[in-house]
């Protein structure tokens, strides 16, 4: 009787497994497809805005006099904020918040600004693999800010048309 049990246990764990794969694999989607191409007049940059960034937009942007859009991205800034408490007056968590204006400029002007913030536990961390962290940090806010612009843009354009 226990031995039954077991294998039917087994194969309802089985058959769950297989159910939650298939549910996940196919409800996996891209917002934006990436052979989308975004057709812009012109494209400026200011200067605090990061390298990865620019690259980024570039490789998705195409310019040309067609269009009568312009995009002006402008004040790319990192902010970092501690948060303390406990018993030593330690560092508990840190915050790590990126944000960038975004300009589009077609007959009005739109202005958006998005942000993207990161929180992490550094209550056992020591200085040193806390600023470690906060690079990771960086890189993860620029990539998920890249996601968040190229989405806003994809769907200004799609208002327009």
């Amino acid at each position: 009787m226990y031995l039954c049990k077991r294998k039917a246990y087994k194969f309802c764990n089985l058959v769950t497994l297989i159910f939650l794969s298939v549910t996940i694999i196919s409800c996996s989607f891209s917002p934006i497809n990436p052979d989308t191409k975004i057709i812009v007049s012109k494209v400026k940059f200011d200067i605090s805005v990061p390298e990865k960034i620019r690259n980024n937009i570039n490789t998705f942007i195409i310019e040309k006099d067609l269009s009568t859009k312009e995009v002006a991205f402008s004040e790319f800034k990192f902010k970092e904020n501690n948060f303390f408490g406990g018993e030593n007056l330690g560092s508990l968590e840190s915050e790590v918040t990126g944000s960038i204006q975004i300009k589009i400029l077609n007959g009005k002007e739109h202005t958006k600004k998005i942000s993207s913030t990161k929180r992490f536990n550094t209550q056992s961390l020591n200085p040193l693999a806390q600023k470690e962290l906060i690079k990771i940090m960086h890189i993860e806010i620029i990539e998920d800010l890249n996601k968040k612009i190229l989405l806003y843009l994809k769907i200004h354009e799609d208002k327009q048309s």
